[in-house]
């Protein structure tokens, strides 16, 4: 028995993402795959446009036969974080054989080296680094331009080891590297539309959707790009969330936090200013993440640090070596077996039973998950005027 991980989002899941399951299958001979999902809100600082339960479903509807939730202080995380949290929860499970990831045209040996040459950062690369976010750059960019000096790339061969799932795949191999984990990689060419590509006008598909544009086709009240089982879930659904939905929140939570602002994870003392500035101008959150982003500050950074503080997710939050639990969401039933060989964390099935068995670190830092199920609940019951269930009455969603 084998098994390949997934670290994703699915918001929403696509046809892109169940050909990117049936590509694991075949190249790995997994039995099992595995999605390890971003929970409500994802990594570029922005809530999921729907909740992780019906993304879990649609996940399971697609191929995947084990759904675990990745936590939110590495979910909302830079690129470097949301990698390391990804590559230790599944090295957690002691069961999973590859990480398995999507890549715009890089050659997986290209990434892997990369990956090994910043997880040991020589001393050239940390000098030139450091030169370029003196220049004002922002961290992404001043990496990027570090290591393609360094190794001598071109403009256009930086360019296309850069590019969004590349620069993910990248922090993976870096992460694995670090954590000494034994899963191995496995890169799969990422076909149709590009990560932030939108349909514009009488475009023709080209391939497959990127999530970007399913999403701005679903605002629309286009279901295009999905599974039949997809569409059938998200027609089923109580709303779709946006970032303004939760601007009301967001504006009382950097005004509760106003003396402390600097203790929230990815915000410096430049940003924290710039909230308090900028706070008292803002009319909505997109207007305050066009006033707070600079050169050297990038508005996912800014959107991801708004959402950090409406969590409280603070410095100290990714530290860890390890993880104290994981979070079940949904598995084919056939699959439960892989449980068993979990021997270096704590599974979380049913919630209220299990979190008792947590010390006061796993209980507090899954509190922070709870708090933001919680809030996402809050806001889509306000927008869809439906009563949602809590998260102590979710179940693990089970299918055959």
């Amino acid at each position: 028995m084998s098994a390949a991980g997934i670290i994703c989002e699915y918001n929403p899941f696509h046809e892109g993402h169940q050909f990117h399951i049936q590509q694991v299958r075949e190249k790995t001979g997994a039995d099992t795959v595995v999605a390890l999902l971003n929970g409500d809100f994802v990594q570029r600082g922005e809530p999921a446009i729907v909740d992780k339960y019906i993304r879990t479903r649609m996940a399971l509807e697609g191929g995947a036969d084990m759904v675990f939730e990745l936590p939110v202080r590495y979910g909302l995380s830079s690129a470097e974080d949301f990698a390391r949290g990804g590559i230790l929860a599944l090295d957690s499970l002691s069961f999973i054989d590859f990480y398995c990831f999507g890549s715009e045209g890089a050659l997986q040996e290209k990434l892997e080296q990369a990956g090994h040459d910043l997880a040991e950062e020589p001393e050239y690369y940390k000098k030139r680094l450091g030169c370029y976010l003196r220049e004002g750059f922002s961290f992404p960019a001043a990496r990027e331009q570090a290591y393609a000096n360094c190794v001598g790339l071109s403009q256009e061969e930086r360019e296309q080891l850069f590019m969004p799932n590349n620069t993910l795949g990248i922090e993976y191999i870096k992460a694995a590297i670090r954590l000494g984990s034994p899963m191995k990689p496995v890169v799969i060419r990422r076909q149709g539309m590009g990560y932030h590509e939108e349909l514009t006008g009488q475009q023709e598909r080209q391939g497959f959707l990127s999530a970007t544009a399913v999403r701005s086709q679903l605002w629309k009240g286009n279901f295009v790009g999905l599974p039949e089982e997809a569409v059938v879930l998200l027609k089923k659904a109580p709303c779709f969330l946006s970032t303004e939905d939760f601007w009301q929140m967001c504006s009382f939570a950097i005004r509760d936090r106003w003396d402390r602002l600097e203790d929230i994870k990815d915000l410096s003392d430049e940003l924290a200013n710039s909230f308090r500035k900028n706070w008292y101008e803002a009319v909505s959150l997109d207007d305050f993440v066009n006033r707070c982003k600079t050169k050297n500050i990038t508005m996912a950074r800014v959107k991801r640090c708004v959402f950090q503080t409406l969590l409280g997710i603070e410095k100290e939050s990714c530290s860890e070596g390890n993880l104290p639990y994981i979070r079940l969401l949904g598995m084919r039933r056939r699959a439960a077996t892989n449980l068993k060989s979990v021997k270096n964390t704590k599974v979380l099935g049913r919630l209220a039973r299990d979190m008792e068995e947590l010390g006061d670190r796993g209980r507090n830092k899954l509190l922070q998950d709870i708090k933001a199920a919680d809030l996402y609940r809050t806001a889509a019951m306000a927008v869809s005027g439906q009563r949602l269930p809590e998260e102590f009455r979710r179940q693990v969603i089970l299918v055959d």
